[in-house]
């Protein structure tokens, strides 16, 4: 077995170089923050997705990896990007394992933490969270975490973000003069189609963007797709955060991927294709440069690949471009 890389940071996105994507725009607002920031000028800050402790055999060692390689890097905060796990006491020692991070630690609600009938309410509870939707700031960067999940009359999980929601975006963007990430399960970029209410949220940003007069809101990071990519809309970059643990392909590709006890113990990682080892992000904010930097990890799939198994490389999500078990190294802006 390998020992996972990091990635090389590279400036390379789908469809436009990092320096299209509002390069200019990005140097004047993290320049704001180099009074309040650290000394060296960079926020740094680790950032999961799709842990699916729910699903993995070993999520507990996925978490405590993370946390480990954060807390060496010097990160000032980690954020789970939902999909995390459930509040039932068997997660307590994957829960723990999160908790040992010695600073703020941000928690975005995904689909599939209310599996099983819970509440969202319960849920980010029991992770200790302080809502469904909340801000905070990190260093002086101003962090706002949504939830996609609000329900909206459609079959299937909840997918939207509602009016009362939006209206709580505008006021605390209003609010703050604070250079601003927005961290949210789904994506919403203008090419994805998981939030129903993506438009409206995309005209929340757009519109704090224009009042500020550069851009105030920097990126916003997602998780969900289990991907590998960078897409702008409205000269925002969105950031899709792979998954730490795996691609799904469902029941139709079902296979054996780790031994017998574990498939029995955990039915539905045969439904997935797994990452080897964990991957998760470490991202700069470079006040000084006025640029975003992601460090990313690369490792090997767990037995057969989506492709050997027959899912068709013909369409966006099934690129081996987008769809491979690493996070890129990149640089947004700058």
């Amino acid at each position: 077995m390998r020992a996972p890389k990091d990635t090389t940071t590279r400036r390379l996105f789908l469809g436009k170089t990092a320096g299209t994507l509002g390069g200019a725009l990005a140097a004047p607002a993290l320049r704001l923050l180099q009074a309040e920031a650290p000394r060296d000028g960079l926020i740094r800050v680790g950032m999961i997705a799709d842990v699916h402790q729910d699903v993995m055999p070993d999520g507990v060692a996925r978490m405590q990896a993370f946390v480990a390689a954060m807390q060496s890097a010097g990160a000032h905060a980690i954020v789970n990007l939902g999909d995390f796990c459930v509040p039932h006491a068997r997660n307590a020692d994957f829960l723990a394992a999160w908790n040992t991070f010695a600073g703020p630690r941000i928690h975005v609600l995904g689909n599939h933490d209310t599996d099983g009938g819970y509440k969202r309410e319960t849920t980010v509870e029991w992770w200790g969270s302080p809502g469904r939707f909340h801000a905070s700031d990190v260093e002086g960067l101003h962090v706002v975490a949504l939830d996609g999940n609000d329900p909206d009359g459609k079959p299937g999980y909840p997918c939207s973000v509602n009016d009362a929601q939006l209206e709580w975006l505008e006021r605390d963007l209003a609010a703050t003069s604070r250079p601003t990430v927005i961290l949210i399960h789904q994506p919403i970029d203008a090419f994805d189609r998981h939030v129903r209410t993506a438009a409206k949220v995309r005209a929340v940003l757009a519109k704090a963007n224009a009042a500020a007069g550069f851009r105030k809101v920097l990126a916003v990071f997602a998780g969900h797709a289990h991907l590998d990519y960078v897409k702008e809309s409205d000269g925002i970059p969105h950031v899709q955060v792979n998954s730490a643990s795996y691609y799904w392909v469902g029941p139709k590709k079902q296979h054996a991927n780790y031994d017998a006890a574990i498939q029995k113990s955990h039915p539905q990682v045969a439904n997935t294709c797994p990452y080897r080892d964990p991957l998760w992000a470490l991202v700069t904010f470079d006040c000084a440069a006025g640029r975003i930097v992601i460090d990313g990890r690369e490792t090997d799939w767990v037995g057969s690949d989506p492709w050997e198994l027959g899912v068709p490389e013909d369409n966006q999500a099934t690129s081996r471009e987008v769809c491979r078990p690493a996070i890129t190294g990149r640089m947004l802006g700058g």
